[in-house]
């Protein structure tokens, strides 16, 4: 690659990532609303049933394995601007109309609406980058989207639990339901307008010799995908390291029932918050060296490894303080592997088309989370990254940045 050709990057692909990050953020929102809030959420709408208040969450990793092909095919088939789009209008559209929720039928329709709409946005993280970077901030661009779902996690845990406590002292939990339905759903709707509006599809000038490039059908590109030795390693990779951190985020409860030095009720409240604080650090600044030295592989080994003692630290330390530095440190590594491996598997693939290796790999970390939240055990966890370490030490690294 040419040395100047950030030069010739556009400046507006900044205003693209950050309207693109408003439905990333959303797609978080839509999908954690109810987990804070679980118990007021089920008094009115379920008669106490908290279990069905779950699937209000749950059904965003059920439509994603059905919906994750047709919306790759929609973004490589489109574009950014109306693949994604598509997924964008019903994530807002859906998300907006749950404030008319009256009962939990409506609710629950509403929510299978966003998470249909989730995999748009999702398996778009490296066509914002592709078609908008320069080569050296590729990882960045897909870093600072990964970043954008954990603010969102971040706001919807924080701000729901705010909001709620506010109403609970006035005696009115069903005023807080709807105050947290009528911010998310106009924030929803909102970056869905700025996003039709504003967002294009590409530069005129492409930023990197890959967007130049003419990508090959998705057809064509998933046999291409299983043909390539690295990306089938870093498929292997991604179905222990994304599987796993969904599934500990979803069972972190289970993790901390035993003695420790404080209430184990509290722990995975701060140990959720910091592996979540931790993993917007990481997805940034881990991401942005790997553009920086242009190693992708290094980073990749580097989350692997780091993650085997600190799954383990997590699962028996005693004390909080620890606990805390190790669900810090588990986060920063572990999350910075999803932008670096979505843009080595760009790298390594191309002409496949962007989506399509991003779906792939994204697919298989929410099939995996599935799985390993039913046959939850930490210490088998960790031996499954032993084995996603050898796939990524057998990974060779993407070629040498061209002077």
């Amino acid at each position: 690659m040419n040395n100047n050709a950030s030069n010739t990057a556009s400046p507006y692909r900044w205003v693209v990532l950050v309207l693109f990050m408003l439905p990333a953020i959303a797609t978080q929102i839509l999908w954690i609303t109810f987990a804070p809030i679980a118990k007021d959420t089920a008094a009115l709408f379920t008669g106490g049933n908290t279990e069905a208040i779950d699937m209000l969450a749950v059904v965003f990793m059920l439509a994603y394995i059905p919906m994750s092909f047709p919306a790759s095919w929609c973004i490589d088939r489109l574009g950014l601007k109306w693949g994604t789009g598509i997924g964008v209008i019903i994530l807002g559209l859906s998300g907006f109309l749950r404030i008319f929720a009256p009962d939990y039928t409506w609710l629950m329709i509403c929510q299978a609406g966003c998470a249909v709409g989730q995999p748009f946005v999702l398996n778009s993280f490296t066509k914002v980058a592709g078609n908008w970077f320069p080569e050296e901030e590729e990882a960045l661009a897909s870093g600072l989207a990964t970043m954008s779902l954990f603010v969102g996690l971040t706001l919807a845990m924080f701000a729901g639990d705010f909001i709620m406590a506010h109403y609970r002292s006035l005696g009115n939990p069903r005023g807080g339901i709807d105050t947290i339905l009528y911010i998310y759903g106009i924030f929803s709707l909102a970056g869905t307008i700025l996003y039709l509006l504003f967002v294009k599809d590409k530069p005129a000038t492409p930023p990197n010799p890959i967007a130049a490039e003419k990508k090959v059908s998705m057809l064509i590109g998933i046999k291409a995908l299983f043909k390539n030795r690295d990306f089938l390693l870093l498929l292997g990779a991604f179905f222990i390291g994304l599987g796993a951190f969904n599934a500990i985020s979803s069972k972190i409860d289970a993790i901390f029932n035993r003695p420790l030095d404080i209430d184990p009720s509290i722990a995975p409240g701060i140990v959720g918050g910091l592996i979540i604080v931790g993993g917007i650090f990481g997805a940034v600044i881990l991401a942005a060296l790997s553009d920086k030295f242009h190693k992708r592989r290094l980073f990749l080994i580097l989350s692997m490894a780091t993650a085997i003692p600190l799954i383990l630290l997590l699962n028996y330390l005693p004390y909080i303080v620890m606990l805390g530095i190790a669900g810090f440190a588990f986060g920063f590594f572990l999350v910075s592997a999803l932008p670096i491996g979505l843009i080595y598997a760009v790298e390594k693939t191309h002409p496949v088309p962007e989506a399509t290796s991003n779906g792939m790999l994204m697919l298989s970390g929410q099939v995996s989370g599935i799985l390993m939240a039913v046959f939850f055990n930490m210490t088998a966890i960790a031996i499954l990254f032993c084995a996603g370490l050898i796939c990524t030490l057998l990974m060779k690294e993407i070629s040498a940045k061209k002077q």
